[in-house]
């Protein structure tokens, strides 16, 4: 099985203030989104389970939650 590769210009590893928009929403609200380099790009903050941002689904949620 070939594995998915991340991709080069995803939000959550190119740092700069656009990128950085995009992700501290994504933290704050827990709203996912599609990947911006697929067909996905169209809806972007209406995720569809195809090209919903691999980087965003492997983020750990639960280190932002305080107790």
């Amino acid at each position: 099985m070939r594995k998915e590769s991340q991709c080069k210009e995803c939000p959550w590893v190119v740092e700069n203030r656009h990128n950085s928009t995009i992700v501290e929403f994504s933290k704050k609200t827990g709203k996912a989104h599609n990947c911006h380099m697929t067909a996905g790009v169209k809806r972007f903050w209406d995720p569809n389970e195809k090209y919903v941002c691999k980087n965003f689904k492997n983020y750990n949620f639960s280190k932002l939650k305080t107790t």
